[in-house]
This record gives C-alpha cells, structure tokens and sequence, in this order.
C-alpha cells in the first residue's frame, strides 16, 4: 500500500472517530435536554426584578419579594399539581401587583409593579444544596418599575422559598415535596451540582455556533 493510500485510511479513521465523539455528546447533550424540560414541567420559579441595582432598590426587592412570598404561601397552600398552583397564581396576578405595589408606596417609593406568569430563560442556578440547569421555566415574574436591576428567584411551587434570606438552606420537607413531583434521576442531578445538563446545553450551543 503506498504512502497516499495509508494517508486516506488514517485520515477516514480520524473522520469517524471523530464522528463518533460528536455522537455521543450530542446523545448525552439531548437527554441533558430532557432532563431539564422533565424537571421545568414540574416547577414554577418566582423572579422579582429590582428597578435598578441601587442600594436602596436591591433593599426594597427583597422586601416585596417577602410580602409576595407570604401571600402565595396562603394562597397556594390547597395546590396539589403544578397545575393547580399555575391557576391560583394566574386568579392572583392583580393582587400580586396590588400588595408589591403598596409594599413599596409603605416604604416611600412611587413606581409600580408588574406581574405576569410565563417562560423565562434561566442560567444556572444554585438554590441551598441544588442545583437548577440553565434553560426555559415557568415563572411568575414581577417587575418593579423598569426592571433593570439585578433578580431575586426561588422556586415557587413546590414551595422552596427561603424564609430566612440569610442562612439558606432548603428544609428537608421541602426537598420531599420537589422529590416526589420528579423522577429519582431528574431530583439526583439537582444534587449532583447539574453538571452533566449544564455542559449538555453548552455542547449544543457550540454545535449551534459552527
């Protein structure tokens, strides 16, 4: 076999293997994929969005975002499905607004609030001991006046809303919730760190991007 011959025939075999390698991340990268969608099904993110990142608007967020947190806990307590937990959130997007809105009026501000429920993008997000992989969730979203400032987020149903800001760290109660509504893989890669979702969704972006 002459020289030319043996330099196609490496070059074939670098081709395939090469194919194969890309093969196989795409496959892990879909069920990554699937993973994350799984998990999305099952949850609803509350994100408050600050006006600005002034001190002053970042110290209000966090006041309105414990009166929103408060009233949905009354609210949703009877919510036994993500289903019934999206109605009673949709039935309650005027009372949202209305207590953000006088929370901030108590504390002297005069821009208002704005509440809707839909999909937002989410990059990764560490919450406690999980880990949520970045992708599109379901999310009841308030914007306090332009909404320019950075967020606050926690995981609205099944109820994983921090009481204390300070020391977060999710009850186990509250992890039982989250576990029975997802199967036992999707719930061990929120412990995992989300790793294995996280370089999924950035393989495809760079498979995206030749």
């Amino acid at each position: 076999m002459d020289r030319k011959h043996k330099m196609m025939i490496a070059g074939a075999a670098v081709v395939l293997v090469i194919t194969g390698v890309l093969m196989h991340f795409y496959g892990e990268a879909t069920e990554g994929q699937k993973r994350q969608r799984a998990i999305a099904e099952e949850i609803i993110r509350l994100h408050v969005v600050a006006n600005s990142d002034s001190e002053e608007d970042q110290q209000l967020k966090l006041k309105v975002k414990e009166t929103i947190v408060t009233y949905l806990r009354g609210e949703m307590k009877d919510a036994a499905t993500v289903d019934e937990a999206r109605q009673a959130i949709r039935d309650n997007l005027p009372e949202i607004e209305e207590i953000a809105n006088e929370k901030m009026r108590s504390e002297g501000f005069d821009y208002t609030a704005k509440a809707s429920l839909g999909e937002c993008y989410f990059p990764v997000k560490e919450y406690g001991d999980l880990t949520f992989p970045a992708g599109d969730y379901e999310a009841l979203r308030v914007n306090l006046g332009s909404g320019d400032g950075k967020n606050w987020w926690c995981v609205m149903y099944p109820s994983l809303c921090f009481v204390d800001s300070v020391y977060q760290v999710v009850p186990d109660s509250s992890k039982e919730k989250l576990k029975s509504s997802l199967t036992e893989e999707d719930y061990e890669s929120l412990l995992d760190g989300g790793e294995d979702v996280t370089y999924s969704f950035k393989f495809l972006e760079w498979l995206k991007s030749l």
